[in-house]
């Protein structure tokens, strides 16, 4: 029996950013998808090398935006091909749980999330087990 449903919050994928008063880890991005997309609290981005524009990181793109690079910090509904602003965690230091991310199913070894996590350290982003 379902007693009842709660969607993603910030607090569930930031668990610690420095200075949120200011913003300091934080940036606004411009996103553009080739089709409709939702951005949901804790969705990994990457970034194109060409454009400088954000997408959803996968695994085997060969653009740029295989190698995650932001974390997404509110709901968004991206129109296809359409430049969008969405706010993300961009750099350090920040902490975000790891069950909360959102990569994308193509990092479906443990050896490509790693490389993703270690992606967002070099960013100064740790992503952390949760309990």
């Amino acid at each position: 029996m379902l007693i009842a449903t709660d969607t993603l919050r910030f607090s569930n994928t930031v668990k610690h950013e420095y200075e949120p008063s200011i913003g300091f880890c934080r940036e606004v991005v411009t996103v553009n998808e080739a089709a409709i997309k939702t951005y949901v609290i804790g969705t990994v981005l990457g970034v194109v090398t060409a454009t400088g524009k954000y997408k959803i990181s996968v695994q085997n793109a060969v653009d740029g935006s295989q190698i995650p690079a932001a974390v997404v910090v509110e709901d968004k509904s991206i129109a296809a091909t359409t430049d969008t602003k969405v706010p993300v965690i961009a750099r350090g230091p920040a902490i975000v749980g790891k069950a909360a991310l959102g990569l994308d199913a193509s990092f479906g070894t443990q050896a490509q999330k790693d490389a993703a996590y270690a992606a967002l350290a070099a960013k100064g982003i740790l992503a952390n087990d949760q309990f």
